[in-house]
């Protein structure tokens, strides 16, 4: 093991065979991306696969499928909240919906780039609280009001989950590529190839779909 990995980050177990971890302040940095990216997959992951299984299941849901979503927006409106058991009817047009998208996802940046939050805001178990609640915060493991369920109030509990976020958060990346491969190679979506290999696992896998002349020639 590295001397200079002392398994004080959650998930560090000695390995660094490029040996990125030599820069103290480097490593903090790839860990809060690490980090960002991993919550980003994970959430990723559950939006691809829920769309395309609740609509393979019978929900009215149009352009379940990951890849297909923005072709179908393009085509027609958007109903833009969904929720497990059916879609509320609030069809939006693309431009709104990109505006939407870019209002909201550009306050949180501007948020978490500074440092700062909103002047007043409220959360569930931690009740109404203004911005002085975001000085000196943990960029990373924030707390507060983003912690409504006070679940990492016991420090034993808290590393153990760090832990379980930051292997969790590996996976869903890895498995986000995936998606993107599988699609790229099969032109269909992670829940269909799924449901046709349980199906038929020796009749549908990797081997015959690489071996076989109907498939998607984009790799």
């Amino acid at each position: 093991m590295p001397a200079y990995l002392t398994g004080e980050l959650a998930g560090d177990y000695g390995y660094d065979p490029l040996g990125l971890g030599q820069d103290t302040a480097q490593v903090a940095k790839y860990r809060l991306n690490e980090i960002l990216h991993a919550r980003w997959a994970m959430l990723a992951a559950a939006g691809i696969l829920i769309p395309e299984g609740l609509e393979a299941n019978g929900a009215p849901i149009k352009g379940g499928t990951w890849f297909e979503t923005g072709a179908v927006m393009l085509d027609d409106t958007l109903n833009y909240f969904a929720v497990p058991w059916g879609v509320i009817s609030n069809p939006l047009p693309l431009a709104a919906v990109v505006l939407v998208e870019v209002g909201l996802m550009g306050a949180v940046e501007r948020y978490r780039s500074s440092g700062e939050g909103p002047s007043k805001g409220y959360a569930p178990g931690v009740g109404e609280f203004d911005d002085s609640v975001f000085i000196g915060m943990d960029e990373v493991y924030p707390g507060g009001p983003f912690d409504p369920l006070n679940l990492a109030e016991d420090p034993e509990v808290f590393a153990e989950m760090k832990v379980k976020e930051i292997k969790n958060g590996r996976l869903a990346m890895v498995s986000v590529l995936a998606y993107a491969i599988q699609g790229a190679v099969t032109g269909e979506g992670p829940y269909t190839n799924w449901s046709k290999h349980v199906a038929d696992p020796f009749g549908y896998n990797l081997l015959t779909i690489l071996g076989s002349e109907d498939r998607v020639p984009t790799l």
